[in-house]
């Protein structure tokens, strides 16, 4: 069995997918269970997870974002009166369960995706060049904040930044953030000038490389029965 099938589908077909999702768990309806609608939508997305590569890994990764919140709620449950359990499980679960599965699908459908994929599916499904050019501007200049943050910890740790005092830190802090940022600036000018000299001249060629196949089309097909099923049922 392939352990990763989702990946090789169309990044339109995983978006469309996301937005289905979205749909059926923040539309109200009123004659179904919240807690039964959360685990209808569940079911096939924790089905999809064992074809889906790492995505079991990006959910709880993705989960540890929202676990201070989901924390707040827990504890904030725990302190409630008996009489409000009603009013509890109709507002607090859903919203725990909601979150979880939000999650959940970010980690199937979009945060499994290569992004120069996902770029190429943004383009094609008719968001502006423009937008999309300073997205993948802005994905490849990521790498550059990472390596300067990198190059800040690592000079501060040898100069033994943590035993000075407050109001120094302050000062060294004031002093240094408008030089990370010239630093910033720097690599930015140093990646415009690498993509001009391969070519780029405000258009990428790629983004048109993305073929729609027959897998597309029934894994399509699928998600709208499913939501058709979840929503009739």
């Amino acid at each position: 069995m392939n352990i990763n099938l989702i990946a090789s589908l169309d990044p339109r077909s995983k978006l469309i997918a996301f937005v289905t999702v979205q749909v059926m768990l923040f539309i109200p309806v009123s004659d179904q269970l919240p807690l039964i609608r959360l685990l209808s939508i569940a079911a096939p997305l924790l089905a999809l997870l064992p074809v889906a590569g790492r995505s079991w890994r990006l959910w709880l990764r993705t989960l540890a974002l929202a676990a201070p919140f989901l924390a707040f709620l827990a504890f904030s449950a725990c302190f409630q009166p008996a009489m409000d359990w009603p009013a509890l499980r109709s507002i607090i679960l859903p919203i725990v369960g909601k979150t979880i599965l939000v999650f959940l699908s970010l980690a199937l459908f979009i945060l499994n995706e290569e992004p120069w994929r996902l770029l190429q599916g943004l383009r094609q499904i008719g968001l502006p060049k423009a937008v999309v050019v300073i997205l993948a501007i802005g994905y490849r200049f990521a790498c550059q904040w990472g390596l300067e943050l990198e190059g800040v910890r690592r000079a501060w740790t040898a100069r033994n930044f943590s035993s000075l005092s407050k109001l120094r830190k302050i000062k060294y802090m004031g002093g240094a953030l408008s030089l990370f940022f010239d630093r910033l600036l720097e690599g930015g000018v140093h990646i415009h000038d690498a993509m001009v000299s391969r070519g780029f001249h405000g258009s990428l060629p790629a983004w048109q490389r993305l073929v729609f196949a027959h897998r597309d089309a029934a894994f399509l097909a699928l998600v709208a029965v499913t939501a058709t099923a979840i929503t009739i049922l």
